[in-house]
């Protein structure tokens, strides 16, 4: 068995004269032909039979049972031709097991199609399959499709007769590449009698040539189903299959022979428009609505429009907008083909969707545009300083280049341009090889400074720095900050050095944040922090007497991670002479979901979100980071379910909220504890379902102040998800704490007087687990000042009730 790769090796031979004779446009040899003229439902004809046939997709009804949202049909838009077919990436596609082998001797194929993103984390010579019969990999049927970057191509399967070998001849494209988000008309003939090969793009010959090799050698057939949109053997991910178109797809046509120039001009002219049909963002872009009624989906954080998020970062206020970016992959719910996505705002709440900025370019960034910071540069505008992910280098996969805002008078700065050239490539004396990343940039008394996190020779972790007076020339200064620290790792990531101070402002420092990476890519990942100085003469960072290891931020248990923060100074402030310490210091994060690998990501489609914003003070002793959740929060508020200033016993306070339930609520209030034995545990229970089933099962989360600490108890959370593990346990005894809860659906948020965070998840499987209840066990617990506020949507003016359906209530299970 053998894979040939033609177009490479014949780009001398590159010609333009045509293929087969001319002859007058017809449809003699359509074996196939999809439209996708529906507009709606979940089936699609095949005009040439006139079957109807399913199109495939993840939140069928037949899957139902599996969902966390009502059964719904697959999205329709806008095509080049009347209506066009919303391919999500992960599940559809169309599957023809009655179509009959179109013969050994010829095919042409075309479509139209309008990628969302190219999938660029497996063999570069994958393609995303737009229609094939057969797996190519083994030697049988064929294939057109698109892949890395944009690369776009046929693959036939032959058979020579003489010999009796099986191979697979790959034709591609030499000079072009795909855009995305834009229609393209893509085609490709081949006669394996002769061994030629035609490719067009937009109705141009683009690529031709005869292979004499190939000559007489015929089309091996597969028994294998027809499929529109998906490769029959496709690459995984955790689980979820790969190769699927994501974006738009139109006009699919299957001849059985090779058509002329002019038959494949006249496909590409039968269209709507006169010129080259316009594909909008908003057509091709994730579409948030597939995800109504999602049980388990946040709706006021700060979240993708669907598929799969990583970390925040590059927090920055121009114009009157907050910008937040975050790592995406807007093909499917699993890291890979990493780019940098947009929100914009302007109260850090309510967020809006803006096309995605950076994504993999040929030549600086094709492997991945991973984490990074953003800056107004020199000239008054925002740079964003990316990590160029590269496998082609020849010393490390990991640089710094940065990207430039096309239109600095757009209020949503959509559009951006990466540099040509990359700004600090990682060279041999900086760093550890191939940990280089996660670029963090400040400006200060007119000093830029970057931060880069890295490791030391795979035995520690560490962060190296760089300055710059014009963002061109830049010194490098070696490691600003090493720590041996156990809990600290041998790689850091997300570094980030913010100025921090007491709330009266009298006292002030600096925290330095990382997340890092351990040897043992099984341990559990968190945000740690020291508190120090920054010498700006010596460029290093120097922690306080104290902090021989770092502290742990938030309690939730691997949930909070990948921390990104900023200092927000408005342009009035900055021109009032504030400078860049006397600002807001904020920070965000990711706030993990399920494990990758768990059929919940391929059922719900989405995995992740960020954390709630939080707003960073230095405690008053000046030993830790103080934090409470940003006041704009307040603007989510739609109404009060219950305020009283009265201190109540848990039993009476239980009486006085009644049966209030929900799943998204802001809680404020103080909790005393007296009489207590020694072991004792009080607090409250959210998303408590008073009942139970018949095994005697129940659910609930426990926000617990107990003789061994605080922490949340996740015990009982879930009997849809098992095993989930409680929080860390903040060692704090008291008996009086302040307590402000935030919950949104599955997100658990709480903040206990100002000094320390939980970040949790919840997902309960019935609807009657939305109670709440207040405990004491072994103590009295005195609940005061106590107000339940509801909130609405960071997004929509309604919110779709969370669907149960297909679980009901617990007393029924």
């Amino acid at each position: 068995m053998a894979l040939f790769l033609a177009a490479a090796s014949a780009l001398g031979a590159f010609a333009v004269s045509g293929c087969a004779s001319e002859q007058p446009v017809q449809n003699s040899g359509l074996v196939a032909s999809y439209s996708f003229e529906e507009g709606q439902g979940s089936e699609t004809e095949e005009a040439v039979s006139g079957k109807m046939l399913s199109v495939q997709n993840v939140y069928s009804a037949a899957n139902q049972a599996n969902l966390m949202k009502p059964a719904s049909d697959p999205l329709w838009r806008k095509g080049v031709k009347g209506d066009c077919l919303y391919m999500d990436g992960i599940s559809n596609y169309i599957e023809d097991p009655d179509f009959k082998n179109i013969g050994t001797d010829a095919i042409t194929v075309s479509a139209w199609v309008a990628p969302r993103v190219f999938e660029n984390n497996f063999n570069p010579e994958g393609l995303t399959c737009i229609v094939g019969k057969g797996d190519v990999g083994l030697q049988e049927g064929w294939l057109l499709g698109y892949g890395y970057l944009g690369t776009w191509g046929l693959k036939v399967a032959l058979e020579d007769p003489e010999t009796g070998e099986y191979f697979t001849a790959a034709f591609y494209d030499p000079v072009n590449y795909l855009p995305l988000y834009t229609w393209s008309h893509v085609a490709a003939s081949y006669d394996a009698e002769t061994g030629h090969i035609c490719l067009y793009l937009n109705g141009e010959l683009v690529y031709e040539q005869i292979y004499n090799e190939y000559a007489g050698c015929e089309m091996i057939p597969s028994s294998d189903p027809l499929r529109v949109g998906k490769y029959i053997d496709p690459a995984t991910v955790y689980g979820i299959d790969c190769n699927l178109v994501a974006g738009l797809l139109d006009e699919v046509r299957i001849y059985d022979r090779q058509l002329t120039n002019s038959e494949v001009q006249a496909l590409y002219r039968d269209k709507d428009a006169d010129g080259h049909p316009v594909c909008e963002y908003s057509d091709v872009m994730l579409d948030s609505s597939v995800y109504e009624g999602d049980r388990y989906r946040p709706q006021y954080h700060a979240i993708p429009p669907g598929m799969w998020m990583n970390e925040p970062h590059a927090a920055f206020y121009y114009n009157g907008y907050y910008h937040l970016f975050y790592q995406s992959n807007p093909n499917g719910p699993y890291w890979a083909q990493i780019r940098w996505s947009h929100w914009v705002s302007t109260d850090m709440v309510h967020w809006e969707y803006v096309k995605e900025a950076v994504v993999p370019t040929k030549d600086i960034c094709p492997d991945g545009v991973w984490t990074g910071g953003a800056v107004i540069g020199p000239d008054g505008t925002p740079w964003l300083v990316i990590t160029a992910g590269t496998t082609t280098t020849t010393y490390s996969g990991q640089n710094i280049a940065f990207a430039h805002c096309a239109d600095p008078e757009d209020p949503y700065l959509t559009e951006w341009v990466v540099e040509d050239t990359v700004a600090i490539a990682q060279d041999t004396g900086i760093g550890e090889r191939n940990q280089f990343r996660d670029p963090f940039i400040w400006k200060d008394d007119g000093i830029y400074y970057m931060m880069v996190g890295s490791g030391y020779d795979g035995r520690s972790g560490g962060a190296l720095m760089f300055t710059s007076e014009d963002m061109r020339d830049w010194t490098y200064h070696g490691y600003v900050f090493q720590s041996t620290a156990e809990e600290a790792g041998i790689h850091w990531e997300c570094v980030q050095l913010l100025p921090i101070s007491t709330r009266d402002g009298s006292v002030q420092k600096y925290v330095f944040f990382l997340t890092p990476q351990y040897a043992d890519d099984s341990r559990t990942v968190e945000c740690y922090y020291w508190i120090g100085t920054f010498d700006k003469a010596s460029k290093k960072f120097i922690p306080d007497a104290g902090f021989e290891t770092p502290r742990l931020l938030d309690y939730g248990y691997g949930i909070f991670t990948g921390q990104t923060g900023f200092t927000y100074l408005t342009e009035e402030e900055t021109q009032a002479g504030k400078t860049y310490k006397q600002g807001r210091t904020i920070l965000f994060a990711i706030a993990q979901g399920k494990e990758p690998g768990t059929t919940h990501n391929y059922y719900s489609g989405w995995a992740h979100n960020a954390s709630l914003p939080m707003e960073l003070y230095l405690s008053d002793d000046g030993t830790s980071v103080s934090m409470e959740p940003i006041e704009e929060l307040q603007t989510l508020r739609t109404g009060t379910a219950y305020a009283s200033e009265t201190a109540m016993s848990a039993d009476e306070a239980n009486a006085a909220i009644g049966e209030l339930r929900g799943d998204s609520f802001e809680i404020r209030m103080t909790l005393s504890i007296g009489a207590a034995s020694e072991n004792y545990s009080a607090g409250l229970y959210v998303r408590y379902n008073p009942y139970t089933n018949s095994l005697n099962q129940t659910e609930r989360t426990g926000i617990v102040f107990g003789s061994g600490g605080v922490y949340i108890d996740r015990s009982q959370t879930s009997l849809y998800v098992t095993g989930l593990i409680n929080s860390h346990v903040w060692a704090n005894t008291e008996k009086t704490f302040d307590v402000i809860i935030y919950m949104d659906r599955s997100m658990l948020e709480v903040y206990v007087n100002g000094e320390v965070s939980f970040t949790s998840r919840m997902y309960p499987k019935y609807e009657d687990s939305d109670y709440l209840r207040f405990f004491a066990q072994g103590c009295t617990l005195t609940v005061s000042d106590l107000t339940i506020y509801t909130l609405g949507s960071a997004y929509t003016d309604t919110v779709t009730p969370a669907y149960y359906g297909n679980t009901g209530s617990i007393r029924n299970a």
